[in-house]
């Protein structure tokens, strides 16, 4: 039986990945990011024969779509009913698409052979109550995708860094929120490390990879933009290598999780 969480959490109902990303047109390392977390969620959710894919937080649908590409019976669910009916239209023949919180999903136990949550668990009231659902519907052979962007990057640690030696020697520095420090609707500060230790809690690692390096750091962003763009793109496929083999660094993180085994 699932159990209710212990009050209502608030709800971010208006969250869309785009809100982390600075205004205007996105830069190419954005776009870079964008496209290679969509291609490895799909790759990773996708492993094995098709069945039955759940994807919580689904908003506007995109990975739905990636994820029925691959023959997979795709439902999605949001905390916005907006969302979730939104979701569900932008198929020729319509995806199931729920109303409902994270905390609490109105699923059969063993219902999915995969769930898939990108960028949204530090966006929950109760994560953990979310963790121990999301243990509850998968199958015993399932896998669980979730994706966190990584706020413990070499790319934050090297622009608040260079923010703080700016402060201190008195040079102008932008005094909103810089793309290190959390936004307000995050209930958390992701990590890699944070990210194994609250998962671990409810579910068994199968492998954590890492998605770009440098992504908002300024120097990084403008060098891209100025480069003819195959090198561009090489570049940002190199370190997007060392990222994904070095995810405690990486810009955003991937995890593979599967149920806990039951002592023998």
């Amino acid at each position: 039986m699932t159990q209710s969480p212990a009050k209502a959490p608030e709800l971010d109902l208006d969250y869309a990945v785009e809100d982390d990303i600075p205004g205007g047109e996105p830069k190419r390392d954005s776009r870079f990011v964008i496209e290679r977390m969509h291609t490895l969620i799909t790759d990773k959710a996708t492993e094995g024969p098709p069945g039955r894919v759940l994807d919580v937080g689904c908003g506007f649908g995109q990975q739905m779509m990636l994820l029925r590409e691959r023959g997979w019976d795709v439902w999605g669910l949001d905390a916005s009913f907006r969302l979730a009916r939104y979701s569900s239209d932008r198929f020729e023949t319509p995806a199931p698409a729920v109303c409902a919180i994270a905390e609490s999903l109105p699923f059969a136990d063993g219902a999915f052979d995969r769930v898939v949550c990108q960028g949204s668990l530090d966006h929950f009231a109760q994560p953990e109550s979310f963790l121990k659902e999301v243990s509850r519907i998968l199958k015993p052979d399932g896998r669980a995708i979730i994706a966190l962007a990584n706020y413990g990057s070499l790319s934050a640690r090297l622009g608040s860094r260079v923010y703080w030696l700016k402060r201190l020697f008195g040079v102008g520095v932008f005094e909103g929120r810089n793309y290190w420090e959390i936004p307000r609707n995050h209930t958390f500060r992701g990590t890699h490390r944070v990210l194994i230790d609250i998962c671990s809690r409810h579910l068994e690692l199968v492998e954590c990879r890492g998605i770009s390096l440098l992504w908002l750091f300024h120097t990084w962003t403008r060098v891209v933009e100025t480069l003819p763009q195959p090198i561009a793109w090489a570049l940002m496929g190199a370190l997007d290598w060392i990222a994904y083999r070095r995810p405690s660094i990486a810009d955003e993180l991937v995890s593979v999780w599967q149920p806990k085994k039951p002592w023998p």
